[in-house]
């Protein structure tokens, strides 16, 4: 249907959904002031936070992106896209692999979904020494049991390159994953792109959409 491509697509208003959240309203650490998630993976991620602050009571966590919609994934695009286009002058494709290391095209990004979050730092490197290292190796034994993965890890062959920061629902996002290749398949989401490099959206979001962390697919 026309809602489920649109939701897939990220082209909504989260934040006047029902089915969405305000993190804060949860009393989940969050970075900005507004950031919302799907209700049933907010009331997941509470509990995880709180077993978290049980174990490790001076562990800093909190929540630095959760849902995007297109719009705001369009603006990271073409902010990257306009970088990049100095650097590759006329190498239109060159400058989207660029982007897809650690970027999605817009209509491709599990954050549209309000299944993902970015948690603390942006940065592989935080979570390999000190705090970071810490909350890190926790989540690596504990997320699981809460339903969460990290679909950006290392050993893929494809994809986005390593993301320590990004987290998912798997069992609400397995769902969107499937869903999201039915209606690319029947090429639903054709008409609805408008973003620079758009004419390599065939060739490289399938791949960038499913080249993930098979932890993520049970």
């Amino acid at each position: 249907t026309d809602s489920e491509i649109q939701f897939l697509m990220g082209q909504l208003d989260f934040t006047k959904h029902p089915d969405f959240i305000n993190l804060k309203q949860l009393g989940i650490p969050v970075k900005k002031n507004d950031l919302y998630l799907k209700k049933e993976v907010a009331e997941q991620l509470l509990k995880l936070y709180q077993q978290l602050k049980k174990d490790l009571p001076n562990t800093e966590f909190w929540i630095t992106s959760a849902t995007r919609n297109y719009w705001h994934q369009k603006q990271i695009w073409e902010k990257k896209w306009n970088q990049y286009q100095k650097l590759y002058p006329n190498e239109q494709e060159k400058i989207v692999q660029k982007i897809l290391e650690y970027s999605s095209m817009p209509a491709t990004s599990r954050h549209h979904w309000g299944t993902d979050f970015d948690i603390n730092v942006l940065e592989n490197s935080y979570y390999e020494r000190g705090k970071g290292k810490i909350l890190y190796e926790w989540l690596k034994i504990n997320a699981k049991q809460y339903g969460f993965c990290m679909p950006y890890n290392e050993n893929r062959n494809n994809g986005y390159l390593l993301e320590k920061w990004h987290w998912s629902y798997y069992k609400l996002a397995n769902k969107y994953q499937k869903k999201w290749n039915e209606f690319f398949n029947k090429n639903q989401f054709d008409s609805k792109i408008d973003f620079k490099g758009n004419e390599f959206f065939k060739k490289y979001a399938p791949v960038y959409v499913n080249s993930i962390n098979p932890d993520c697919l049970e």
